[in-house]
């Protein structure tokens, strides 16, 4: 059960984040997109959501992370630990890899 619960944040996260605008969508002209993805465990099976602030370099790795907003903090870390682990294909402005932040939603299902 653990596996699933952790595989349904996965999935709602990538659903949501396909459709989030990012924090600054106009420095862009392409938007980042997830290249390797590592969901968030859920031990307690606490139901909340949290959503994460990502930098991301001009490379897609993430270089800073924090939490925007959550309705449990006992799921922050999880989800820190988790996306510290994420890689992007880069957003791009004029064809050229840019660094650039933003908003990915969590939600988790006890």
């Amino acid at each position: 059960m653990k596996i699933k619960s952790a595989i349904h944040a996965f999935l709602l996260a990538a659903l949501a984040f396909t459709m989030l605008p990012a924090v600054n969508a106009e420095d862009w002209d392409e938007q980042p997109s997830v290249k390797k993805s590592v969901a968030p465990e859920n031990p307690q099976k606490i139901t909340g959501m949290v959503m994460a602030t990502l930098n991301i370099d001009e490379k897609g790795f993430v270089t800073g992370a924090e939490i925007s907003k959550s309705t449990d903090n006992a799921l922050d870390s999880q989800v820190l630990d988790a996306v510290k682990q994420w890689r992007f294909n880069p957003a791009k402005k004029g064809g050229s890899a840019i660094a650039c932040k933003i908003n990915v939603p969590f939600k988790f299902k006890g």
